[in-house]
């Protein structure tokens, strides 16, 4: 009886590697981990732009919000009414206010902020004369202060309390926007007649 012989094992050849299967799977695999990579690298991206858009429009926003209170805490109080508010043109809004300087000699100017509805800016003029109401022209050449401004509520930015100035806007940030609010008084304790309006 002839004894059994087993068949000699193959050894592994130099050539052998991942089946289709394997391949496919280690693809998918791929895929999916490309897919978050890059999905928090998006998210990454458009959290940043949001950042920033929000951070510019709180630095204008708080420009604004700083020629406004600086200028009424140094203003002396007009005995007929403490500032003027006009409505030049539709829902335009123009605060005007005398105002010191801040020099070491006291120096006193007519300051005047001007809200455009239609632009949604804010601009700034200051003169040693009375400030009248501006055209379109004449208001180009004031200092812009801010753009992309809206009022909280309404259709005002301004409004007065006795010799309380309140104001209240809205600065768009892309899709979203930044509240200012505040509510300002002269601290001069200059009072009487104001050639400024």
């Amino acid at each position: 009886m002839p004894a059994s012989m087993s068949a000699p094992r193959a050894e592994p050849s130099a050539d052998d590697g991942f089946t289709l299967i394997e391949l496919i799977v280690s693809a998918l695999l791929l895929v999916v981990v490309i897919s978050v990579v890059g999905g928090l690298f998006i998210s990454t991206l458009s959290t940043q732009a949001t950042v920033t858009t929000v951070t510019t429009a709180t630095q204008r926003g708080q420009l604004v919000t700083n020629s406004i209170e600086n200028g009424i805490r140094n203003a002396a109080v007009g005995s007929v009414a403490p500032y003027s508010l006009t409505s030049p043109a539709g829902t335009d809004q123009m605060l005007v206010a005398r105002t010191a300087g801040n020099g070491s000699a006291l120096n006193w100017n007519c300051s005047a902020w001007y809200y455009s509805a239609s632009t949604k800016s804010i601009r700034f003029m200051t003169s040693p004369a009375a400030i009248s109401a501006p055209s379109s022209s004449a208001l180009a050449t004031w200092t812009l202060l801010s753009t992309g401004v809206t009022p909280s509520a309404g259709t005002s930015i301004f409004s007065l309390s006795g010799p309380s100035l309140s104001f209240a806007f809205r600065q768009i940030a892309g899709s979203s926007y930044v509240s200012f609010t505040s509510t300002i008084s002269s601290r001069t304790g200059v009072t009487g007649s104001s050639p400024c309006f």
